[in-house]
């Protein structure tokens, strides 16, 4: 995990508990509210439902004044004159009353009283006036929303009937002494639920049943058509106060009703709870966006710092792995204004100083290499030479002069190929050339020796140290075959392939296991011991040249000898 995930990480678990704790404070606010806003309209509509059903008692009261009215029940008893100026004059008195209760009352209504002894009937309202048939039809003791006639203008209005005594049965309602009507115009409730929603932006209406509904002046009769469509209030009846969130059109809204406890009708109102609750809302809204922000300002931060500190540290490790794989010349190119511009260049100055050191190391290196074959060279040449001296004085001596002819000839190449030091590096040929006239010189000067050379023609090129093949085959005759009375055989043979093989065998007296076993081990010696240097200077002379993938194996052979195999992997030199 990089830094830039870390710092995301730490940013999201910064914010995680603010967005958490502002959550469940906004969750706490809002319930706050609504209970606030629950508590408000349910006082509201307590006192404007008292409003109304004072107004309907006002009504009530007057209603029942006129039937305690002495004069009024006077004449409901049937006391009244059939004709004359005494008639008329009690006539108008009771006008007068009932004109003095409907002024009194300030509100809109009607006052109308029948006498049935006398078939008298008088009204605040000429066009309310009172007969037997109507009275018949529309006779209830419960207030109830109906059509009056007003001066030929149909208006909607409470009525109410009172009779006295109150006993009459509503069958027989001419048997009483004095029905009384009032009507109770329902713009009064209008008026009054104008003033309910003045103060907010809720629809409120006086509601009995789907089809007697009285409204506000300003009320948005469509929202209260959908939500008695898709919330009825029927099923509220049985309670006398209730309260519901409903959804209308995709937003929430607070439905309030409350019974009255005088007449079977409800104050209902609509409370729209987004348009309440919208300055939480927007406070909410105003939180998240600076949440965002503030989370988009932490990105950019971490991003800042992933541009400043990560991506010049991947640089710098980038760097080290080149380092680490041996490429010392590798450089940072990267320019940036900061402190990790200083760091980049003293990086830049390490590589360069490393790689100049390994350079003259390497240098250094070669040319101790080579200093050291040409020493191994050189430790090869005295014994050889002395022994073919000796052989051409004792040839001379004999007047053997074909034999003096053909080692002077070998001797002659031989060292025409070991005296050139200008190169330390030859073909398989030419060594094989240079075994062949060393094992020449040899047979001339011991007469039983024997050779077999089998090498593919495609190894013939292959680059070899110089001197590496004749050595083993010297080894082989001195320390093998020289003392040996039997004839001698050598065989070398190639083996090409991703590990070449050049496999050099004798039939010589050969060594214990224990002195194999010790002559492997001073071999492999970083420092030679020992007086015998030969197979010693191969060895070191083939790790030198192709390095860790070459070296020599040392075992029993089965002509009855050694059997060295000089074995490395082609790689390509500088």
């Amino acid at each position: 995990m990089n830094v830039i995930t870390k710092v995301i990480l730490l940013i999201v678990l910064i914010l995680t508990p603010i967005i958490g704790l502002f959550a469940y404070t906004n969750q706490q606010s809002v319930h706050v509210i609504e209970d606030q806003i629950n508590t408000r309209n349910e006082e509201k509509l307590s006192y404007f439902l008292n409003e109304i059903e004072r107004l309907l008692d006002q009504n009530m009261m007057y209603a029942t004044l006129a039937t305690k009215d002495p004069e009024i029940r006077n004449v409901s008893f049937g006391n009244l004159p059939s004709s004359g100026y005494d008639r008329q004059s009690i006539i108008q008195s009771i006008q007068s009353k009932l004109s003095l209760y409907s002024i009194t009352n300030q509100v809109m209504n009607i006052i109308s009283v029948y006498f049935p002894k006398s078939g008298l009937s008088l009204s605040t309202m000429s066009s309310a006036i009172l007969d037997p048939s109507e009275i018949a039809e529309h006779y209830t003791p419960n207030w109830k929303l109906n059509k009056v006639d007003v001066n030929g203008v149909r208006m909607d209005a409470f009525s109410r009937y009172f009779v006295s005594p109150y006993q009459v049965d509503s069958s027989n309602l001419m048997n009483a002494d004095l029905i009384v009507r009032v009507d109770f115009f329902s713009q009064n409730i209008t008026n009054l639920l104008d003033g309910f929603t003045l103060s907010g932006h809720s629809d409120a209406f006086f509601y009995h049943s789907p089809d007697q509904i009285v409204y506000s002046s300003k009320a948005s009769t469509g929202l209260i058509a959908q939500v008695m469509q898709d919330y009825p209030l029927d099923p509220y009846k049985s309670a006398s106060k209730s309260r519901d969130i409903v959804k209308i059109d995709g937003k929430q809204y607070l439905l309030y009703t409350l019974a009255s406890s005088k007449m079977d009708w409800r104050l209902v109102d609509i409370e729209p709870l987004d348009h309440i609750l919208q300055p939480v809302v927007h406070s909410r809204n105003l939180f998240y966006v600076c949440l965002l922000l503030l989370f988009l300002f932490g990105i950019l931060s971490a991003l800042l710092l992933y541009s400043h500190i990560q991506v010049p540290i991947r640089i710098l490790i980038r760097g080290v792995e080149h380092i680490k794989n041996k490429n010392f010349a590798h450089q940072i190119r990267s320019r940036r204004k900061n402190e990790f511009q200083q760091l980049f260049d003293s990086f830049n100055g390490m590589a360069t100083e490393i790689d100049q050191l390994l350079k003259r190391v390497y240098t250094e290196e070669v040319r101790s290499r080579e200093a050291v074959m040409k020493q191994l060279q050189s430790q090869i040449n005295p014994h050889f030479l002395y022994n073919c001296l000796a052989y051409i004085v004792n040839m001379a001596k004999m007047n053997k002069n074909q034999s003096v002819i053909a080692m002077a000839h070998n001797l002659g190449d031989y060292y025409k190929y070991t005296t050139r030091n200008e190169t330390l590096v030859a073909n398989l040929r030419m060594e094989l050339e240079l075994a062949i006239s060393y094992l020449d010189i040899m047979n001339s000067q011991l007469e039983k020796l024997a050779y077999t050379i089998s090498v593919p023609d495609s190894m013939l090129d292959i680059a070899i140290p110089r001197l590496l093949i004749q050595p083993i085959v010297e080894n082989a005759i001195v320390h093998g075959l020289e003392e040996q009375v039997g004839d001698g055989l050598i065989t070398i043979t190639g083996i090409e392939g991703a590990v070449c093989r050049l496999i050099i065998e004798d039939n010589g007296s050969g060594l214990t296991a224990e002195a194999l076993q010790l002559l492997r081990r001073t071999t492999g010696q970083e420092v030679n011991k020992t007086e015998r240097t030969g197979l010693w200077n191969v060895n070191h002379r083939l790790n030198y040249y192709f390095g860790d993938h070459s070296g020599m194996h040392i075992d029993h052979s089965t002509l009855g000898g050694l059997r060295i195999e000089l074995y490395w992997a082609l790689v390509e030199k500088e």
